[in-house]
């Protein structure tokens, strides 16, 4: 039958390098959609909802930061501004005081009921940045 025993090996292997060939199939790329309007809208309307959107958008941005605001106690914030006034490199009493947060040392465990950040009149765009930095809002 074979002639050596390496020659039952050989046609062995042979048998297994055989490959099938593979045929690409062509893929078929169709063009983007294009749809257009039906409806004619004015500029008017569209601007009026696009103010909509972001107007719900600032809403749901300020709910977001009273809801953090207000779980914070008097302690907390007193943290948060010693924090925000080491990256600002001045004295936490300064920002303490301009955020009319000074009396904070008298209560510390009573919750925040006060003005969110960007409502403190009184603190500039620096402070109100690195307070909101603090408090990741």
């Amino acid at each position: 039958m074979f002639k050596s025993f390496s020659d039952a090996f050989k046609k062995d292997e042979e048998k297994k390098d055989v490959k099938k060939p593979v045929s690409a199939i062509p893929v078929k790329k169709a063009p983007p959609k294009v749809v257009k309007r039906t409806t004619k809208k004015s500029s008017a309307e569209f601007d009026a909802k696009i103010k909509a959107v972001k107007e719900r958008k600032a809403a749901d941005k300020s709910k977001k930061e009273t809801d953090i605001m207000h779980s914070k106690t008097h302690q907390d914030l007193i943290n948060v501004a010693y924090k925000a006034a080491e990256e600002l490199k001045i004295a936490p009493w300064v920002l303490l005081r301009a955020a009319k947060w000074s009396r904070f040392t008298e209560d510390r465990e009573k919750k925040y009921d006060g003005p969110i950040v960007d409502d403190i009149d009184t603190l500039d765009d620096a402070q109100k940045a690195a307070l909101k930095k603090v408090l990741e809002l």
